[in-house]
């Protein structure tokens, strides 16, 4: 895919050493982008109360071809960032904190309830069947908020004494997925489920024998490449301002999971909680002192024996 000119940003950082008939293009332009994209240069000349040959000018002072140049990489832009380019939000603090908390928590609220009505107790079965008995789980999560689940869910499974590990670099999980077989288990985690370089360690893996447990959207790319899937849509606000909601259903998902997992490898992973427990109990606090360090052994030890060489 061709990499696509940030062109909003270069006209942004551009816009205070243009001619001042071109700034005027440049503001009629960010005041409504998506005009700018349907308009003729006669329409955008006259809103902007500039020439035509002024808009030409502006065009080709951002480093395009031509007025038709531009408005293809505004369109673009306008595909992928709408939300971010057509609203004026107001900067500052909000005005009530409370409304705001009320209305962040209740999108999390509604992804997780979402899920929670969308899983499947089978797939949701053999996924935790799947991974309790895995010889060795490698974990892979691509994109901003599933990075952050499939490192949560690493945290998760590698105090249960399963040989765990969690890749979110695409060439790191092509290489792990090289090295899998019967026995190991893959759970990918990716939102969308069309990552395309995710799906192909997917299908890597897959063909060397490991079990593929994928948690996403279904009817994806990454859903039909796995063996099970776990299909999560979580609703998603407009609001471009919150967080995802879809991140923390997702590690609620996985919470499920590692609970089964806990409890299907048994005395296995209740031992490896304890040590694990036990390891943290002895981290000293801001307020205890810190334990005394082990006695030293202050037995005289034997006088070393001279050796000679003939």
């Amino acid at each position: 895919m061709a990499y696509v000119v940030d062109i909003v940003s270069r006209l942004r950082r551009m816009e205070a050493s243009l001619r001042p008939s071109e700034q005027r293009v440049a503001e009629t332009v960010l005041a409504d982008p998506g005009f700018a994209t349907r308009a003729s240069i006669a329409e955008l000349a006259r809103r902007a109360q500039v020439s035509e040959p002024s808009v030409t000018r502006f065009c080709r002072a951002l480093g395009c071809d031509s007025v038709r140049d531009f408005k293809v990489r505004l369109a673009q832009n306008l595909a992928v960032a709408s939300p971010y380019l057509e609203r004026r939000p107001q900067a500052g603090a909000p005005d009530d904190v409370a409304q705001l908390a009320d209305r962040v928590l209740d999108s999390v609220i509604e992804a997780v309830t979402a899920v929670r009505n969308q899983l499947d107790p089978q797939p949701l079965r053999q996924a935790i069947e799947a991974i309790a008995k895995a010889r060795r789980l490698d974990i892979y999560g691509v994109g901003g908020g599933s990075h952050a689940v499939g490192h949560d869910a690493y945290l998760r499974f590698f105090r249960l004494d399963l040989p765990t590990d969690f890749h979110a670099d695409a060439q790191l999980q092509r290489m792990s997925a090289a090295t899998l077989g019967p026995g190991d288990c893959v759970l990918a985690i990716c939102n969308s489920g069309r990552f395309r370089d995710l799906v192909e360690s997917v299908e890597i893996a897959r063909q060397y024998g490991a079990t593929i447990v994928a948690l996403t959207r279904p009817d994806t790319p990454l859903a039909r490449a796995a063996d099970i899937v776990l299909a999560a849509a979580p609703p998603e606000d407009s609001d471009i301002f919150k967080p995802t909601a879809s991140r923390l259903a997702h590690m609620a998902v996985i919470d499920v999971v590692a609970t089964g997992v806990a409890m299907r490898r048994g005395p296995t992973a209740l031992e490896s909680l304890r040590r694990v427990k036990l390891s943290l109990s002895q981290i000293p606090t801001i307020d205890e002192p810190a334990p005394p360090a082990p006695p030293r052994d202050s037995s005289p030890r034997p006088a070393r024996r001279k050796t000679i060489h003939a």
